[in-house]
């Protein structure tokens, strides 16, 4: 059981890479770190969201969060205005653009690595069952 999730972990861990290195040769077009790309993916998927929603959607601390979304302004990528004292975020043109191309490009490497509909289903259970269980674990050490 021990070796099947050291495997397991590692081959998470080499996806990750993996498809950090497909992201990083994209996004050096538009000066951009992985991160900010999921900044993008996250308020072009949902149209806009409040800083709250990133931290939340991102689990990140506000420090990282506000220290993206100025650099994510200042680039021209995102705006923000102020609704009853929250700040929403949204993608400008240049940042919807870079938005769709992600989008393509993660739709193309899809299709390359097309998994049966029934295994993929499968895997995905399994791994918001592994996620869970790792979220429960984590919490009762915090406690």
């Amino acid at each position: 059981m021990l070796e099947r999730f050291e495997e397991f972990t590692y081959l998470m861990s080499k996806i990750n890479k993996d498809i950090q290195k497909i992201k990083l040769e994209e996004l050096k077009k538009y000066g951009l770190k992985g991160a900010q790309m999921e900044f993008i993916h996250y308020i072009g998927k949902n149209g806009s969201l409040s800083f709250k929603e990133i931290c939340e959607y991102l689990h990140s601390d506000k420090a990282f969060v506000s220290r993206n979304l100025k650099l994510l302004e200042k680039a021209g990528f995102i705006k923000r205005e102020l609704k009853q004292n929250n700040s929403i975020y949204s993608l400008t043109n240049s940042g919807l653009d870079v938005y769709k191309l992600n989008k393509k490009k993660a739709e193309e490497i899809c299709h390359l690595i097309y998994i049966d509909e029934d295994k993929i289903d499968t895997f995905y259970k399994n791994l918001h069952d592994i996620s869970r269980k790792l979220d429960s674990i984590g919490e009762k050490n915090y406690d």
